[in-house]
């Protein structure tokens, strides 16, 4: 996958490539230099963390036959005061509406997406260890 950012001004960049065809505003914290023009590289981390394990686990839960309604990814990492401030640990949570879901099938589609199918955070929970709770919503 070929993905490109292009300085617009300063510390403000535009994204483009990949399959969509829009542009992705990025920007850099504020103390700094950026002006809020886009989102911060950290964040973009963990809407991809998020995006990736909503997916997959919205799929495993489809292929097991589940019916989801909804489905929320919320996450909260921390990272090192010190440069490079990397991720030490990131928290998911999920909120999972559907028809007849049981605990058992939650996990069983979360721990497939954590361990099996998402890129992302098979990635990622290698040097920043990934935990996972979830609630389903009736």
């Amino acid at each position: 996958m070929k993905i490109r950012v292009k300085q617009k001004e300063g510390f403000h960049f535009l994204g483009s490539g990949g399959e969509f065809p829009g542009e992705l505003p990025i920007d850099a914290a504020a103390h700094v230099g950026g002006k809020g023009r886009g989102f911060r590289p950290p964040e973009l981390l963990m809407y991809s963390i998020a995006g990736c394990m909503g997916i997959h686990t919205y799929e495993a839960l489809h292929k097991a036959g589940k019916h989801v309604e909804d489905l929320e990814v919320e996450t909260d990492g921390e990272r090192r005061e010190d440069h490079p401030k990397v991720y030490t640990k990131i928290g998911l949570k999920f909120r999972v509406k559907g028809q007849a879901l049981t605990d058992g099938d939650v996990k069983a589609a979360i721990d497939v997406a954590l361990h099996k199918t998402c890129s992302i955070a098979a990635m990622v929970n290698r040097v920043a260890p990934i935990s996972c709770e979830f609630v389903i919503v009736r």
